[in-house]
């Protein structure tokens, strides 16, 4: 996976990290408040981010947002989201952002299958101008026997900045994360998806004679709890 975002240039620095990242998402269904709201969904989801094995708090996220059903396989969305990281010897960095998204999902022979395009468009705190972020989501499930609570799921999300920021943020491959684990399906409305996820995040800079890259990978732990309400 990692081959296909291979770069020329030399690579400066390659730094490992183990991390515990923790998720709960809720999609709520409008139309049980207001049935004029039917095609109406919104969405509340809150991250806590934990570095150096686990032990240092690292980042806390909040997002909200609004969608529109297009039909039972397509939605959009416009929503804001608020990021703090917590530098080790430093003051806390502010980030907030806008996002917009459209949301396929489909069910196959061979498992359920979601895609997720999201535009962000991120104010971060003593970072200019406005970066521009561009996300693609797509995520594979299947029930480990028929009707089994239990099921396989592998998802993969690429990220490309659009723009470039100061200081020292070029445009093009921002980070990838790929996710292999185990979901279990408590109903309809509740499942936890708890696996390994893989975070390639990459840094350029570029000087008047060449430009380098230094790499993080993150071994994550990550824990999700998804509520369809």
């Amino acid at each position: 996976m990692l081959g296909i975002f291979a770069t020329t240039g030399p690579a400066a620095a390659v730094d490992e990290d183990f991390r515990i990242w923790e998720n709960v998402t809720t999609i709520a269904k409008l139309g049980s408040v207001d049935p004029s709201l039917e095609k109406w969904r919104l969405w509340l989801e809150s991250q806590g981010r934990f570095r150096n094995d686990g032990t240092s708090a690292d980042q806390a996220l909040g997002r909200a947002g609004v969608g529109y059903a297009l039909s039972d396989k397509a939605s959009l969305w416009l929503g804001y989201a608020h990021v703090a990281t917590f530098p080790q010897d430093a003051k806390t960095q502010h980030e907030n952002r806008i996002w917009q998204q459209v949301l396929l999902t489909d069910k196959a022979a061979f498992g359920d299958l979601t895609s997720r395009t999201r535009l962000e468009q991120r104010f971060i705190q003593n970072v200019s101008p406005v970066e521009w972020r561009l996300r693609q989501f797509v995520r594979f499930s299947h029930p480990l026997w028929e009707n089994a609570p239990l099921s396989l799921v592998l998802w993969d999300e690429v990220f490309v900045r659009l723009n470039s920021t100061t200081p020292a943020t070029r445009f093009g491959f921002d980070q990838n994360r790929g996710f292999a684990g185990l979901g279990y399906s408590f109903s309809e409305k509740a499942r936890v998806e708890i696996g390994y996820m893989n975070q390639l995040i990459q840094s350029r800079v570029v000087s008047r004679r060449e430009q380098k890259f230094d790499h993080r990978i993150n071994h994550i732990l990550s824990v999700s709890m998804f509520l369809n309400l």
